[in-house]
C-alpha cells in the first residue's frame, strides 16, 4: 500500500510541474489543522490519497466546520469493497456532494462504489511502473514453472491452486513467494489458522510436494531476478474481497511472463492491454459464497500460451496517460454542491458494523457479514465477478479433502469460506466441494 501511495504522489507532482501548477502535499498526521485549512481554503482540487480516522477529522473540519467545499478527488483503494462505511462512521459520508469524485484502478472498483452512491462521479486511473518500451517474450523452460507471489492467505485460494496443479500431466514446479499473514477473511469475522501448514500438509497429500516449493518471503528484486532468465507464468485464483489491482500480476507482465488470473475485481481490466500474455478463470457463485472450479483451473494451467515476441508496453499504463487523466479530472464541470443519494443498503452495513462492534467490543476488524452465506455481500461480490454469475454445469465426481461425509450430512471445513453443514440434499458440485479426475 505504501508503495502505491508514493506512487500517487510522485505522479501528482510530476504532473504538476509538467502543467506549472502549484501542488502542496500535506501530511495530515505531521501537520495541525490550522495549516492545512490554510493551505485548502484557496486550493482548486483537494486529493486524498489515503483515508484514515486523522483524515476523517480533517475533511470534516474543512468542509463541515469551515464550509471550505473545494470538491474532492478521492482515491478509494479498499474503500469500494465494504460499502464505504468508513466514510460514514467517521462523520465524512455526510459531507459529500456532486462535484466530488471517486478515483478507482479498476471498473470494477467503479461498479462496487456505484451500488452505494448511484450517482457519484468516478474516475478510473490504475496504477502503474516505469514501462519499458517492448515487453521481451522469454524461453519456455524444459519445467513449466509457475509461480504465486503475494501474501499466503486463505482469500487468494491457494489451496485451490494446489489441487488445481496435482492434476497436470505434465512436469512442473509451484513456487510460492510470500509471507503468511492470518488475514483470513476480516470482513466475515475469522482469521487463518496456519493456514501455511495447511497448504503443505495438503501439498503432500496430493503427492506432489516435492513439486512445491515455499521461499517464504523475498526481496522483489531477488524474485525477478530468479524468474529473469526464462518464462514463468504467475497464477493468482484470487477471491480476495479487495483484489482492486494485482501489482504482482502487472509487476510480471512488464517482465515478459504469462500470468492466469482469477476473473475477479482488478484482473479483469489485464486482457485488454496485455491480450497475448492474459488467461482469466471464470468466478462462480453459490449460496455459501464465490468459487472457481478446479478443473477450469487445471486446464488453464496445462494449456501452452501463444507465442509472441517483443510486445510494445500499453500506453494505457503510461505516466502521459496518466497525466492525460489527471487533466480531464481538474476539468471536470462543476455546478452547485448538491448532497448525492445513497442506497439503502448503506444503513444495513453501518447496523452491521455497529452490531459487531459491540459483540467484540473492541474497535478493530472489518466484519461487516455474518459469514459467506450473507446475501448483504451478493451486489459487491456480483460486481467483483463483473456481474451475477452463472451455475457451473460441470458434473464432478470427487470430494475435496476438506468435505467429510457423514450418513446425514456433508462436514465442510473450507479454508476459505469457513465451518459449516449441508444436507445430503444440497449440490456440492454447485458449491465448488467437489471436482472430476480429469
Amino acid at each position: 500500500m505504501q508503495e502505491i501511495i508514493t506512487w500517487i504522489e510522485e505522479v501528482w507532482v510530476k504532473w504538476s510541474d509538467s502543467r506549472s501548477v502549484d501542488c502542496q502535499w500535506i501530511n495530515v498526521d505531521e501537520t495541525n489543522f490550522k495549516e492545512i485549512a490554510k493551505h485548502c481554503l484557496h486550493s482548486d482540487k483537494i486529493i486524498i490519497t489515503c483515508f484514515n480516522l486523522k483524515m476523517a477529522s480533517v475533511l470534516a473540519g474543512l468542509r463541515g466546520k469551515l464550509s471550505i467545499n473545494t470538491p474532492w478527488i478521492f482515491y478509494l483503494h479498499g474503500l469500494a469493497s465494504f460499502g464505504c462505511w468508513p466514510l460514514y462512521r467517521w462523520n465524512v459520508g455526510e459531507l459529500l456532494n456532486s462535484n466530488d469524485v471517486f478515483v478507482g484502478s479498476c471498473q470494477r472498483d467503479v461498479s462496487q462504489v456505484r451500488i452505494v452512491f448511484p450517482t457519484i462521479k468516478t474516475f478510473i486511473i490504475p496504477f502503474s511502473l516505469p514501462l519499458p518500451s517492448h515487453i521481451k517474450s522469454k524461453p519456455k523452460p524444459k519445467i513449466k514453472k509457475l509461480a504465486f507471489i503475494g501474501r499466503i492467505s486463505s482469500q487468494k485460494n491457494l489451496h485451490g491452486l494446489i489441487i488445481a496443479a496435482s492434476l497436470l500431466q505434465q512436469d512442473f514446479e509451484l513456487h510460492f513467494f510470500g509471507k503468511e499473514d492470518f488475514y483470513g477473511s476480516p470482513l466475515m469475522g475469522f482469521r487463518d489458522q496456519e493456514y501455511l501448514d495447511f497448504l503443505k500438509n495438503l501439498a503432500s497429500e496430493q503427492g506432489i510436494s516435492e513439486r512445491v516449493i515455499f521461499h517464504g518471503f523475498m526481496d522483489r528484486v531477488a524474485i525477478e531476478n530468479m524468474m529473469n532468465d526464462e518464462e514463468w507464468i504467475f497464477v493468482a485464483p484470487s477471491i480476495h474481497s479487495d483484489e482492486n489491482f494485482g501489482m504482482a500480476a502487472f509487476r510480471c507482465l512488464l517482465n515478459g511472463h504469462r500470468v492466469i488470473l482469477s476473473d475477479w475485481g482488478g484482473h479483469a481490466d489485464y486482457p485488454a492491454y496485455f491480450p497475448d500474455q492474459v488467461r482469466l478463470v471464470k468466478v462462480y457463485h453459490s449460496p455459501i459464497g464465490p468459487w472457481i472450479s478446479i478443473n477450469e483451473l487445471s486446464s488453464a494451467l496445462s494449456q501452452d500460451f501463444n507465442s509472441s515476441v517483443n510486445i510494445v508496453s500499453p500506453s494505457y499504463y503510461s505516466e502521459d496517460k496518466v497525466h492525460e487523466a489527471f487533466d480531464q479530472l481538474m476539468n471536470i464541470s462543476e455546478d452547485r454542491a448538491l448532497s448525492i443519494p445513497t442506497n439503502p443498503i448503506l444503513e444495513t452495513l453501518l447496523s452491521n458494523r455497529e452490531r459487531y462492534l459491540q459483540e467484540n467490543h473492541s474497535s478493530d476488524g472489518s466484519r461487516l457479514y455474518e459469514n459467506y452465506a450473507d446475501p448483504v455481500k451478493n451486489p459487491f461480490f456480483f460486481a467483483y465477478a463483473g456481474g451475477e454469475w452463472r451455475k457451473n454445469e460441470t458434473q464432478n465426481n470427487r470430494i475435496v479433502s476438506w468435505v467429510k461425509v457423514t450418513d446425514t450430512a456433508f462436514q465442510v471445513s473450507d479454508p476459505h469460506r469457513g465451518k459449516f453443514t449441508l444436507s445430503k440434499k444440497e449440490d456440492l458440485a454447485q458449491m465448488g466441494l467437489t471436482y472430476s479426475s480429469m
